[in-house]
C-alpha cells in the first residue's frame, strides 16, 4: 500500500449545526432516546453484550451458503486479496460484521457515501483490536431503489470554483431498478471526458480519469460499475460490497420475504406504535406511514411499484395490480427478482443475513431505524447497535487563505456564509445606500403633495391623477438608480466576491454540507486519494455531536 505523506493532515470537531433535535439527543443517548433502541452505541459493554447475543443465534450453514453468493458476487473483478481474505474470515462462526450502505450513486455520489465507507471500516478495525475476533467490514449498494434521478448526476466545482452538475443522460426514466439498467462504455467515456473538462487542471486528473474510464470496458449494469470503483477505492482495506438487488441472494431471502409477507399486518402495527411513541417524545416521525403500505415493492411491467395490503388483498397504487395472500407467496416463490424491501424492512432483511455487530447510519437512517426495534423482535431479531455516521468537511489551504482574509473562525465555516458574505460587503462602504434611496423618495412625496393639491384646486381635471402618474415615474427612476447604484457597487468589489462564492460553494454548496452535495472527484481531482488511506489509518475517536473538519 502506497504511503500516505506524514502529519500532512489534522482535524478539529465544532459543533454540526445541521443536526436535529433527534440527533442531537442521540449522541447524548438520554434515557428518551434509548427505550427506541436496543443498545448505546457509545458504550463498550453494549459491543460484549451484541457479541454474546449473536453467538447464540449462530447459524453456520445459514453463513457458508451467504460467503458463497458473496464470493460470486464479488468474483472475478472485485476479489482484491483482502476482500477474500475477510470473505473466509466470514465463513468463521465467530466473526461478525460492521455495515452500511446508500444507493449506487454516479462515481459514488455525493461525499457522504465516501465517509460511511471510511466510518464503517474505521469501526471494523477498531471493534477487532478490543474484541479479538474477526469484524468485517461490509458495503450494502442498494441496488433496488429506483430514483434514478437522485444517481445520474454529480455535483462539482469547475476550475472557477463554480457548482455545476453534470448528469448522464438516460434514455429512459421508469421506476426500473437501478441494478437493471445498463451503462455503455462509449456513453460513460465521453460523459467524463467532459466532466474531466469542467475540472481544474492538476496532477491528478489524469489519474482520476484513467481509473475511472479502465474500470468500464463492456456494458454493465448502473451497480456493478458503483462496485468496481467501491472496490478500486476500499478493496485493499478488505470492504465487502453486497448489491442488494443480487439475484442469487434473493433467491436466498425467499423465506424471510414470506415471512414478511405473513406477518405484515403485525408489523405495521408495531411500526404505528413506535411512531406514536415518536410523536409523545416530541420527534417527527421520520417516515410516512400508512395503515395499508406493506413496507415492500413488487416488480409488475418491468415496473418497481410500492405494494399496499388490505386484509388478504395485495395491490400496487391505484389498484393496477392485484393479488390474494395465495397468490402473492406464489409469485415470490416462482420470481423472487420481482420482490424488493423498503427503508423499514430493508434493515430487517439486512439483519436476517449478517451477524451484524454494528449498522452505520446517517441522521435521517439512524431515526427510521428508532421506529423498528419491537418490529425486529417480531421477526425473532434483535436489532444491533446503531451508530451514527460522523459528518465531515474537507478543508483545505484554499479555504484557510480565505479564512485569514474574511477573519473568518472554525465555527463561522458552516454558518450562513451567505449572510456573512452580505455583511462584508456592507461593511465595504459607510453609506447605506438602501437608506439614501428611501429617503429621496420620501422628500420626492413631499415636494409632490403640496403640487398635487394646488392643481387639483387651481385646475382641476384629471391633472392631480397625472401628478400622481408623474411621481410614480421619478419614483421608478429612483429605484433603476438605486438598483444600478448597487450593481456598480457589488461589481467594484466583484473579484473578492468571486472569493466569497468559492468558499460558499466548497464548504455549503447550495446551503446545504458539503457531503450532502460535492462528489469525490471534486476531491480527488484537487488532493488525489492518499487523504482517504490516512483518515483510515488514523485512530477512531468520533463520540460526539460534532462535525470533523479534515485540514489538508
Amino acid at each position: 500500500m502506497k504511503q500516505v505523506a506524514p502529519n500532512r493532515m489534522k482535524y478539529k470537531q465544532i459543533t454540526n449545526p445541521w443536526s436535529s433535535r433527534f440527533t442531537i439527543d442521540y449522541y447524548n443517548f438520554n434515557n428518551t432516546i434509548h427505550s427506541l433502541y436496543e443498545y448505546n452505541p457509545f458504550d463498550d459493554q453494549s459491543y460484549v453484550k451484541r457479541i454474546s447475543y449473536l453467538e447464540g443465534r449462530e447459524n453456520l450453514a445459514h453463513r457458508q451458503e451467504l460467503v458463497q453468493i458473496l464470493r460470486s458476487f464479488h468474483a472475478p473483478e472485485l476479489l482484491h486479496p483482502k476482500v477474500e481474505y475477510n470473505l473466509q474470515r466470514l465463513s468463521q462462526s465467530d466473526s461478525v460484521v460492521v455495515i452500511g450502505g446508500q444507493q449506487a450513486g454516479l462515481m459514488t455520489g455525493p461525499m457522504y457515501t465516501i465517509h460511511k465507507a471510511i466510518t464503517i471500516i474505521q469501526i471494523a478495525h477498531n471493534e477487532e483490536k478490543k474484541l479479538g475476533r474477526p469484524v468485517i467490514p461490509v458495503f450494502w449498494i442498494a441496488g433496488e431503489d429506483h430514483d434514478l434521478d437522485e444517481v445520474d448526476h454529480v455535483w462539482i466545482q469547475d476550475d472557477r470554483a463554480q457548482l455545476v452538475k453534470h448528469r448522464l443522460d438516460y434514455e429512459d426514466k421508469g421506476k426500473y431498478p437501478i441494478s437493471s439498467l445498463k451503462i455503455k462504455p462509449e456513453q460513460l467515456h465521453i460523459w467524463l471526458a467532459e466532466l474531466s473538462k469542467l475540472l481544474p487542471d492538476s496532477p491528478y486528473k489524469q489519474e482520476w480519469l484513467k481509473r475511472c474510464t479502465s474500470l468500464i470496458t463492456e456494458p454493465i449494469s448502473w451497480t456493478r460499475y458503483f462496485a468496481r470503483l467501491m472496490h478500486d477505492l476500499f478493496g485493499k482495506w478488505g470492504l465487502i460490497l453486497i448489491d442488494s438487488s443480487d439475484l442469487a441472494l434473493r433467491k436466498f431471502e425467499v423465506s424471510f420475504f414470506q415471512k414478511l409477507l405473513e406477518k405484515n399486518q403485525i408489523l405495521s402495527e408495531k411500526v404505528a406504535k413506535a411512531a406514536t411513541q415518536f410523536e409523545k417524545l416530541g420527534y417527527d416521525v421520520p417516515v410516512e406511514l400508512s395503515d395499508q403500505k406493506a413496507h415492500l415493492f413488487i416488480h409488475a411491467d418491468g415496473e418497481r411499484h410500492l405494494l399496499y395490503r388490505d386484509q388478504d388483498e395485495w395491490f400496487t397504487k391505484e389498484g393496477q395490480h392485484r393479488f390474494s395472500t395465495e397468490q402473492i407467496i406464489k409469485i415470490l416463490h416462482d420470481s423472487p427478482e420481482k420482490f424488493s424491501n423498503n427503508v423499514l424492512t430493508r434493515p430487517l432483511m439486512q439483519e436476517f443475513l449478517f451477524p451484524t455487530l454494528v449498522f452505520v447510519g446517517g441522521g435521517s437512517e439512524v431515526a427510521y431505524w428508532g421506529l423498528l426495534k419491537e418490529a425486529f423482535l417480531e421477526m425473532g431479531l434483535q436489532m444491533p447497535i446503531v451508530f451514527p455516521r460522523p459528518s465531515m468537511t474537507i478543508v483545505d489551504r484554499r479555504v484557510q487563505k480565505r479564512m485569514e482574509q474574511f477573519q473568518l473562525t472554525w465555527s463561522d465555516l458552516v454558518s450562513d456564509l451567505e449572510k456573512k458574505k452580505d455583511e462584508w460587503l456592507e461593511h465595504q462602504t459607510h453609506v447605506d445606500f438602501s437608506a439614501m434611496f428611501d429617503d429621496l423618495k420620501l422628500k420626492t412625496e413631499e415636494l409632490y403633495q403640496p403640487l398635487i393639491k394646488i392643481l387639483k384646486k387651481e385646475v382641476g381635471m384629471d391633472l392631480n391623477q397625472m401628478a400622481e402618474k408623474n411621481k410614480q415615474k421619478v419614483w421608478e427612476q429612483i429605484d433603476f438608480l438605486a438598483q444600478y447604484t448597487e450593481r456598480q457597487f457589488t461589481l467594484k468589489h466583484q473579484t473578492v466576491l468571486r472569493r466569497w462564492d468559492e468558499l460558499i460553494s466548497t464548504l455549503s454548496p447550495r446551503k446545504r454540507p458539503q457531503e450532502r452535495v460535492l462528489n469525490l472527484l471534486s476531491f480527488w481531482n484537487r488532493h488525489g486519494l492518499e487523504w482517504i488511506d490516512q483518515v483510515i489509518s488514523d485512530p477512531f475517536i468520533h463520540r460526539e455531536n460534532h462535525l470533523q473538519l479534515i485540514i489538508m
